[in-house]
């Protein structure tokens, strides 16, 4: 098993891809709640202290008017952990290098969930330092609504980046899985939001569009400015707990499929 984590944590790092995507996601962090930080007057908005903080830290995505952008970057890390590999050909070595199956799964599981939760952390602080040096006295940094949408983000950005991993293990195809993980969340979802949608009073569907895993999953940071959310989403969304364990769920249904087709099938 230690072969395995450390084959994998040396392959991680010989990538450009990696220092690519970890550059990009600091970079894009940092522009965006310095911009949100310097555009936001808190005389001027019904947003309490903690939202103001959090739409900061999350760049817009805990109030509700963005996707969390951040983690879908992150979440090629974890498509590119198997697709590098079947793109190129390099399972093969990878195989020969280790060639326990099961060890080299849970090396590269847990590698993306160590460099996710890592860089969605950093990412986080990158938020707080801009709403401090711009908001100031004016927004309170350190609550404890502040720090539950940060870890309700972390959480997320885990899960996204072990789905990227586990559905480039089940396609086999870099392109393919990560065609997927970005667009089901952003425009899949989406859709069926939409079909879901059904006369008030008939709301079975409409509970049904809850449980969407990708949405649910964002209800760990989601901190709605509306309280008549059921009037803008057209359903009601869970609780964060209930949300992260809808995603975990998910999550976990991939990666025991990707894990039973890695075991038995032909590299």
């Amino acid at each position: 098993m230690t072969a395995a984590f450390r084959y994998e944590w040396r392959r991680l790092w010989t990538i450009r891809s990696t220092y690519w995507l970890i550059g990009g996601t600091l970079a894009f962090q940092f522009l965006l709640s310095l911009i949100i930080a310097a555009s936001i007057d808190p005389l001027d908005t019904v947003l309490s202290d903690g939202q103001i903080t959090s739409s900061v830290v999350s760049v817009g995505a805990s109030i509700g008017n963005v996707p969390l952008f951040s983690a879908y970057i992150i979440a090629m890390l974890g498509v590119f952990s198997f697709g590098h590999e079947y793109r190129h050909g390099m399972i093969r070595s990878t195989l020969t290098a280790v060639p326990n199956r099961g060890a080299v799964l849970t090396a590269k599981i847990v590698t993306t969930a160590v460099v996710a939760a890592g860089l969605a952390f950093l990412c986080a602080l990158i938020g707080l330092l801009n709403a401090a040096l711009f908001l100031g006295g004016d927004v309170t940094v350190n609550t404890s609504f502040v720090w539950k949408v940060i870890l309700g983000l972390v959480v997320y950005t885990v899960l996204f980046g072990l789905c990227g991993l586990g559905l480039t293990g089940l396609l086999r195809n870099q392109t393919g899985a990560l065609a997927l993980i970005l667009l089901f969340p952003s425009v899949i979802e989406g859709a069926l939001h939409i079909l879901m949608v059904i006369p008030e009073g008939e709301d079975g569907i409409n509970k049904v569009a809850s449980f969407l895993p990708f949405d649910a999953g964002g209800q760990m940071f989601a901190r709605p400015l509306f309280s008549d959310v059921i009037d803008i989403f057209g359903y009601v969304p869970l609780e964060p707990l209930e949300g992260g364990l809808v995603f975990g769920a998910f999550t976990l249904v991939v990666a025991a499929l990707t894990g039973a087709l890695f075991i038995v099938r032909d590299a």
